[in-house]
């Protein structure tokens, strides 16, 4: 989701899912919107989840495992 601040990419490849803590103090979570909206991606490859930037709480990494196994 740094795409804007730091990287060139407006969009994602199909099949994306984004990750994004709502409470990200580095990061806003409008950016990880933004970002599935300019790719056309339907709401639900944005999950919600965490309490911080970092996302290494035990619920988020259970979210990635999930995410990268490809059952949401």
């Amino acid at each position: 989701p740094a795409w804007k601040t730091w990287g060139t990419a407006t969009t994602v490849k199909p099949q994306t899912t984004i990750l994004h803590s709502r409470a990200d103090e580095t990061v806003p979570f409008a950016d990880s919107e933004e970002l599935i909206r300019n790719s056309g991606l339907p709401s639900s490859a944005l999950i919600e989840v965490g309490k911080e930037h970092r996302l290494a709480d035990e619920e988020s990494l259970a979210a990635m495992l999930r995410a990268v196994e490809g059952i949401q």
